[in-house]
């Protein structure tokens, strides 16, 4: 058959496919023209899939503006970081319940001992933190210093962070993190903020302040603080007994959700036989800032350095030097402030005369005066004693307790002072005591801003603390004393 014949036949069956399609059409409307029904289908039909495509298309297409915003946006291609293979291995092998722990380098510390409150045993750690400069805080063990880390079951440190706090204001904190990645370790070292929270209790002494403060919860290194917050008080005869009550507030810290460390104690309440003492943190201009009342005096026992009137440094504190008079190296475990003769000596600290002595090969006239369990003050090579010192008399910071000589083995003028803790010489110039008596006019207002809210806390938790409940005999008395109501 030919092509025209072929094209002729497709034509015509074509042509016959339509003319039944048009009959079948006719057919169907004229059962839909003699139905009211299927009508208004049919129109409800045609009526608004022609309005819905319409809308649609509008909606669609971009306004003006939209194609305008469209032409100014840059499209960026970057590949995806595929997740390294160790870090896989990390996450399989490390899915085990893993547990933080976190102690503070001590002094004379070793790294073995430091793993051992840790938790871990991990010599290929050990071994890396040895051969590693930022993880020297840690090799060499820094007294002070937080080490925190999170370690599996089977011991392994996941990650170890070094806190590295600052130690002037223009330093800043940093945090040296090591993490295992598979059989390898990755150590880096970044800036951090802690974050802080605060932490209250309340609670009743019963033997003591420390004892009780822990028996309630608050962490041991701030029960053993708190009574340093009326140091000054409880040496002048404040005696915190069973039957007073307590509140502190007081810091903790925090990073990435992890608690690190407790931080100061910002507020100290106690009531003792219905009298009410308060102690708040200020920023003092120390390191350390120290405890006042609300009207600046601080609560701490607060020592003058140099407690010689007119004074300069001739010989320090130092662990061996030459005696001027016998030409002996030993040991110089005080100051000397040379000052002419007659010159007045102040006592350092309010405190008691403990002894009064002359040694004619050593400190010649002398006193010592106690300022608590603690601490200890001495004053050598006066030319006299002021009257009325004698053993068991009381003084107070900055009375005359004596005058400037040469007496004992002097070659001249001058005040040997020493300052012992536990039994201890320390470099009275350079050891750490509250020697601010009170606060600036400037310190003043930011403590009294700063105490604001947390005197509202402090009276909140005494609300809390004078709801008492019965004891079992009170209840019962109670009971018995309710008269019976009559039942309906």
């Amino acid at each position: 058959m030919s092509a025209p014949s072929i094209l002729a036949k497709n034509l015509r069956t074509v042509g016959q496919g339509l003319c039944l399609v048009a009959r079948g059409c006719a057919r169907s409307w004229d059962r839909v023209a003699k139905s009211p029904y299927r009508r208004l289908v049919l129109g409800i039909t045609f009526g608004i899939l022609p309005a819905s495509v319409a809308i649609a298309t509008y909606s669609a297409y971009p306004s003006d503006d939209e194609q305008m915003a469209r032409s100014l946006q840059t499209e960026i291609v970057a590949p995806l970081p595929i997740p390294s293979i160790a870090d896989q291995i990390t996450v399989v092998t490390t899915h085990s319940a893993v547990t933080t722990h976190t102690t503070m380098i001590r002094v004379n510390d070793t790294l073995g001992a430091i793993f051992s409150r840790l938790n871990i045993e991990d010599a290929a750690l050990q071994r890396f933190i040895r051969g590693q400069t930022l993880a020297q805080p840690l090799s060499t063990p820094r007294e002070g210093v937080y080490v925190q880390a999170k370690v599996t079951a089977d011991k392994k440190a996941q990650t170890l962070k070094i806190f590295l706090e600052s130690r002037s204001a223009n330093q800043k904190n940093s945090v040296v993190t090591i993490s295992r990645r598979g059989e390898r370790f990755v150590i880096n070292s970044a800036p951090f903020v802690y974050e802080t929270q605060q932490a209250m209790s309340a609670g009743l002494v019963e033997e003591s302040l420390i004892e009780s403060a822990k028996a309630v919860g608050v962490p041991g290194e701030i029960a053993e603080k708190m009574p340093l917050a009326f140091e000054r008080a409880i040496n002048n005869g404040l005696d915190i007994s069973k039957g007073d009550d307590f509140r502190v507030i007081y810091e903790r810290q925090f990073l990435e959700g992890d608690f690190v460390r407790n931080g100061k104690i910002l507020a100290v309440s106690v009531t003792h036989h219905g009298k009410t003492y308060e102690s708040f943190w200020a920023d003092d201009g120390t390191r350390n800032g120290g405890f006042y009342s609300l009207d600046g005096t601080s609560n701490r026992t607060t020592f003058i350095r140099v407690p010689v009137e007119g004074a300069r440094v001739t010989s320090s504190f130092m662990p061996m030097r030459r005696h001027p008079v016998t030409g002996v190296l030993r040991p110089h475990q005080g100051t000397d402030f040379g000052a002419p003769r007659g010159n007045k000596i102040f006592a350092a600290a309010d405190g008691v005369i403990s002894r009064r002595s002359f040694d004619k090969r050593g400190f010649g006239n002398y006193l010592m005066i106690k300022h608590d369990d603690s601490r200890t003050t001495l004053y050598g090579h006066m030319s006299r004693i002021a009257d009325g010192m004698k053993v068991g008399v009381p003084v107070k910071r900055g009375q005359v307790i004596g005058y400037v000589g040469a007496t004992g083995l002097a070659t001249g003028p001058h005040l040997h002072y020493e300052l012992r803790v536990n039994n201890r010489q320390v470099n009275p110039l350079k050891t750490s005591i509250p020697d601010k008596e009170h606060l600036t006019n400037e310190e003043k207002h930011k403590l009294l801003a700063s105490a604001r809210p947390l005197t509202a806390r402090l009276a909140m938790l005494n609300r809390i603390q004078s709801v008492k409940p019965l004891t079992p005999r009170e209840a019962v008395a109670k009971e018995e004393s309710t008269p019976e109501q009559p039942r309906s």
